[in-house]
């Protein structure tokens, strides 16, 4: 029997596309998640044969393959760069020889293949000792991610949640690894840790203001655009991930009215002229010791309302993120943490 309260969810780091490794550290998911759909592109010709039914006995194909999941989970200082590493930029070494590791992760803005610019994964799940539910995707990583925290409420706990929807070259039956460990610790990110600094394109991100008692909600919508790219051979999976269209960030934000805020925020956004102003923006979490995660990116206002929490008036801010040169991409995602060390 197998039974979803043993399920468990492990990573690797694969050298090459298509070469499953074994898992070497335990990525806890929310519970409930099912695992990883294969599409063997089925196809059945619709012909004439004489008769009314559908399908016809040795009358059908499968193509090329593919695997897609959604893995929803809680965001946490010791592993949260697991995910960073197989959808922003493939960065696998920390800065620092002892903690905190600085993991810095900026949008890869030049490579065409997101096997190259990511970290491409072997993710194992399932019940262990199962035989029948163990699972293995090969050559996985993050199309879209999704990072952020509810309105905040007292009393409440809205923690920084993700989910990564993930794109794999197959999906097939394999035993478990069994040897997987998470990190002794798994600190949660928390939405009341979390604050906002603000300001002009001019300034420096270490240098933003501040904006106190402002930030109620944050999320951001991270898009890759992969496709999967296949050509003819010996193989029914790719041999590669491409990208069909542009890399796009967009977030929403609720913050509090006021003075800085409007016009910091709202008359931003309203400003007359063809070309909007773009501000910078740092979102700061906090951690316990030295521990943190730090979002800078520079973006653009699309809609700027009014939206209800409890009664509180706040503006709902939407936007999306643009090139910055410092940056040197899209945004960039610092973590700090005592982990060494990359699955």
């Amino acid at each position: 029997m197998s039974e979803g309260v043993f399920n468990v969810v492990a990573l690797g780091a694969q050298a090459s596309l298509a070469t499953a490794v074994p898992a070497s550290t335990v990525f806890p998911v929310d519970a409930g998640f099912g695992g990883f759909a294969l599409d063997r592109s089925a196809q059945s010709p619709d012909e004439d044969w004489g008769s009314t039914s559908r399908e016809q006995p040795g009358r059908s194909s499968t193509g090329l393959r593919s695997a897609s999941a959604s893995m929803p989970f809680i965001a946490r200082f010791e592993d949260l760069h697991q995910i960073l590493a197989s959808h922003v930029s493939s960065v696998s070494t920390p800065v620092g020889t002892a903690a905190p590791y600085t993991w810095a992760y900026t949008f890869d803005e030049t490579g065409s293949s997101l096997a190259s610019a990511l970290r491409v994964r072997t993710v194992e799940y399932g019940v262990d000792g199962s035989t029948q539910d163990e699972w293995r995707a090969v050559g996985a990583i993050v199309n879209q991610l999704q990072l952020g925290f509810d309105a905040l409420t007292a009393p409440g706990n809205a923690v920084w949640k993700g989910s990564a929807d993930w794109v794999a070259v197959t999906r097939e039956a394999n035993a478990l690894t069994g040897t997987a460990v998470a990190p002794s610790v798994l600190e949660t990110m928390e939405g009341h840790l979390t604050t906002l600094a603000e300001g002009p394109v001019a300034t420096a991100f270490a240098s933003l203001a501040t904006a106190t008692a402002t930030l109620k909600s944050f999320q951001l919508t991270s898009n890759n655009s992969a496709v999967l790219r296949a050509y003819g051979g010996a193989s029914d999976t790719a041999s590669d991930i491409g990208r069909s269209a542009k890399g796009e960030v967009t977030f929403t934000a609720m913050v509090a009215i006021g003075t800085a805020t409007k016009a910091d925020v709202l008359d931003v956004f309203a400003v007359a002229g063809s070309v909007p102003t773009e501000r910078r923006w740092r979102i700061a979490v906090a951690g316990s010791g030295t521990k943190s995660l730090t979002i800078d990116f520079r973006c653009r206002f699309t809609a700027v309302d009014v939206g209800l929490q409890e009664s509180e008036r706040l503006y709902q801010v939407n936007g999306v993120w643009i090139r910055d040169a410092t940056l040197g991409g899209r945004g960039t995602l610092t973590l700090k943490n005592g982990v060494a060390t990359l699955a």
